[in-house]
């Protein structure tokens, strides 16, 4: 389920505070990909995802292809 996704160096998480038990991941978007689909994916929101990447995601309603997502997950 998770084979897309690559642990996050500590220079990709430079400025970010998370939960306990909250690890960190970089997922690549693909074609079809939207933050609805990778939050229910992935165990998480919306909203969590856009907060990490506010640097790339302008609008929650546009992605692009290529882009690196830093994606939280519990657990």
């Amino acid at each position: 389920m998770f084979e897309d996704l690559v642990e996050a160096t500590p220079e990709e998480l430079a400025g970010v505070s998370g939960g306990a038990g909250t690890r960190y991941y970089v997922y690549t978007v693909k074609k079809g990909d939207n933050l609805t689909k990778l939050a229910k994916r992935f165990g998480t929101t919306v909203d969590a995802i856009y907060n990490l990447n506010r640097d790339k995601i302008k609008d929650k309603n546009l992605i692009k292809i290529g882009w690196k997502l830093i994606i939280p997950i519990k657990g």
